[in-house]
């Protein structure tokens, strides 16, 4: 879906587009009444705005209907959301068949938390630790998740990439342009290649990197080159952590005999 679709929608249409992201009513209508949007980054910092204050009557509108973790479900979204869980042993999915029900019992409402980009193994411990959590705050991390679900759904509906990056050449102040790009595991898998656009930046990858170890190459050498100056760095690599679904943004600030970087938003 190109997001010029949903500005230029109906108000019916764009509420049914918007409600699979979130089943919230006064949500639904707030980004409804906002449109255009003109960028997905100006629909999602509206989003998050919208979804601050969310709690117990938001939430449990829209899990009225919402699968419990590991359940079959005919809804896409949730499916494509929790498909890590065809992969948990027996053990562990009737470990959080058992979590869900105790979860049920205590707080009145299913277990959510953002399944995508995350093991079976690691969707029991979360269970496991919201399970013996105050009802107060599990209220407040239960909403959170359903933002950050919200979120989620909205890139993947745009295919906005999980990581991007921006090059600088500090030398002159300008974007570094055609730099080549590979994000790869740690282990040497491939995952996304690209090079760097007019503007110095590219976006990598699927909407929700593995939950590992990633290295990010920039072909530097080549750059220089062009611009007949001598380098120290032929390539700059930048080894980073992948530990949820929230955006990822790897800047290089570069010149010919240094580099640096950070976690950038």
């Amino acid at each position: 879906m190109d997001l010029g679709d949903l500005d230029d929608a109906t108000a019916p249409d764009a509420a049914v587009v918007i409600r699979g992201w979130a089943d919230v009513p006064a949500w639904v209508d707030a980004l409804v009444a906002a449109r255009p949007f003109g960028t997905v980054s100006a629909l999602l910092d509206r989003a998050r705005v919208e979804s601050a204050s969310w709690g117990a009557p938001e939430l449990d509108h829209a899990l009225a209907q919402h699968p419990r973790i590991g359940e079959r479900t005919t809804d896409a979204s949730s499916a494509r959301e929790q498909s890590s869980m065809r992969s948990a042993g027996d053990e562990v999915a009737g470990r959080i068949a058992d979590g869900n029900a105790a979860y049920e019992q205590r707080f009145g409402r299913v277990f959510l938390v953002r399944a995508a980009g995350r093991t079976p193994e690691e969707l029991l411990a979360e269970l496991d630790r919201r399970l013996a959590g105050d009802p107060a705050v599990e209220t407040r991390e239960a909403a959170a998740a359903l933002a950050d679900i919200a979120l989620h759904r909205i890139r993947a509906t745009f295919a906005v990439p999980h990581l991007t990056t921006h090059v600088l050449d500090a030398t002159t102040g300008t974007p570094a342009v055609g730099v080549g790009l590979t994000l790869s595991t740690v282990d040497g898998d491939v995952v996304a290649t690209g090079s760097t656009d007019a503007d110095g930046r590219a976006a990598l990858g699927p909407d929700v990197l593995e939950r590992t170890d990633h290295v990010l190459r920039f072909d530097t050498g080549p750059h220089f080159a062009a611009a007949g100056v001598p380098t120290f760095h032929p390539f700059v690599t930048v080894a980073f952590r992948v530990t949820g679904t929230e955006h990822l943004h790897v800047p290089l600030l570069l010149s010919p005999f240094a580099y640096s970087t950070y976690r950038g938003s």
